[in-house]
């Protein structure tokens, strides 16, 4: 088949993702990608992974008959759903306890599934993300249709610590077609992990909606009541995305005279250890709110009113929430995450919109070294400062300094450069 050929018709594409749509950063990735392949006129299935009783997810762009659920918590599947991060935002199952029955059970249930969505389907193009288990299941099963692959990062947490699934993953997720990375040193790590040729791999990034995170304002955030600031933080709830120490950076931030200080923890955790993170802090000018977990646009709203928006974590795969800030008008505090030099316009990277943090050093990939994390609090606290200060002293154009910058990092130019790995796949298949 051509390319002429494939085009005169939608081409029919089938998404997988293991886990729950909408409620990470690859579930977002999923979501903005039936929605905008929708809007082209594609055809389009979708594979994921429920809760047993949950109800089917709505999913723009998608009729419910096209969408297949793995269904976890059932004889069959006996366990919660398993996620590519050891935390999740929902009850979970790591995958470093699988025994061997859980994984031949696992990979069951999806080799049924996806079975069942290509028959009578027939997709041109399958769109898988993670390069691990039900990737290389799928790239197993159908090795003749065209595979596109989205790493989110959390990958290679897995295979350092769940290494018996690395004989499971690693070779059939070498012969899918295209790597989809996050950003420019990601794509050298997708080679020397799983050998993938550097020629398959591309740098797409990722993106926001711009039609739900925006500015109210030219200026950016909004003043908000007179004589407090807002601070918002959005992720799980977690040691590992450092939230025990920014409640207690917040007992040493220098607050800008005449204000008070409201904090607002946007987010969920299927983490036991989130019962040991304090819920306030000890100074009467420093308000602390845990908000539960949001929808995008409940959260846009919150970015909204916020003038700063922190992000302490150890590890990402690439902060989408950090586009979603910035969009809707909020300086940044970030840690030095790997990444952000290649992925943050240099626009916005070299000005004081952006204030990131040094890393302590990590044990792991995302357990600090406790000797560094004094240094690292302080460090957060004086970077935090600086934002506030400069959300009160400082007037910065919104409009013009910072949305021309972000603009080419909207999903739907996220999804314009995948729209040409999918052409090119099918001019030679």
């Amino acid at each position: 088949m051509d390319l002429d050929q494939a085009m005169s018709r939608p081409c029919r594409i089938l998404h997988i993702l293991s886990q729950q749509p909408g409620k990470t950063g690859s579930g977002v990735y999923l979501e903005a990608m039936v929605r905008h392949a929708s809007l082209q006129g594609y055809s389009q299935r979708v594979i994921v992974g429920i809760p047993g009783e949950a109800p089917l997810p709505d999913i723009t762009g998608l009729d419910s008959e096209d969408l297949f659920a793995v269904r976890f918590d059932r004889p069959e599947l006996p366990f919660p759903v398993a996620g590519m991060s050891d935390i999740m935002p929902y009850v979970s199952t790591r995958f470093s306890e699988f025994t061997p029955d859980m994984r031949d059970r696992y990979l069951r249930a999806f080799q049924e599934k996806i079975e069942s969505a290509v028959s009578g389907f027939r997709p041109d193009i399958i769109h898988t993300h993670h390069f691990w288990l039900v990737s290389a299941l799928t790239r197993w099963l159908f090795p003749d249709i065209p595979m596109v692959t989205s790493c989110h990062g959390t990958e290679f947490r897995q295979i350092e610590r769940a290494p018996r699934l690395i004989s499971h993953v690693i070779p059939d997720c070498a012969k899918i077609d295209r790597a989809l990375a996050l950003h420019e040193p990601q794509v050298q790590e997708l080679h020397d992990v799983y050998g993938i040729p550097i020629d398959r791999i591309l740098n797409t990034g990722i993106g926001f909606r711009n039609d739900i995170f925006h500015c109210r304002s030219e200026s950016g955030c909004r003043p908000g009541p007179e004589g407090v600031l807002q601070m918002v933080y959005a992720g799980k709830i977690s040691r590992p995305k450092g939230v025990p120490w920014l409640i207690e950076a917040l007992t040493r931030v220098d607050i800008p005279e005449g204000y008070t200080l409201r904090v607002k923890l946007a987010g969920s955790s299927g983490d036991a250890s989130v019962a040991d993170i304090p819920r306030s802090v000890n100074r009467p000018d420093c308000q602390v709110t845990f908000l539960g977990a949001l929808s995008q646009a409940d959260l846009s709203n919150v970015f909204r009113s916020s003038r700063v928006f922190v992000l302490p974590s150890f590890y990402e795969g690439l902060p989408l929430v950090l586009l979603e800030a910035l969009a809707s008008g909020c300086r940044i505090v970030t840690t030095d995450l790997p990444g952000l030099d290649t992925w943050l316009p240099e626009a916005i990277r070299d000005t004081d919109i952006v204030e990131r943090v040094r890393l302590p050093r990590l044990i792991r990939m995302d357990e600090p070294h406790p000797s560094d994390l004094p240094e690292f609090v302080n460090n957060l606290a004086s970077a935090i400062s600086r934002q506030l200060h400069r959300s009160v002293c400082t007037e910065t154009d919104w409009a013009s300094c910072v949305m021309p910058c972000i603009q080419h990092l909207s999903w739907e130019r996220i999804f314009k450069k995948i729209e040409t790995v999918y052409d090119a796949l099918l001019s030679h298949s």
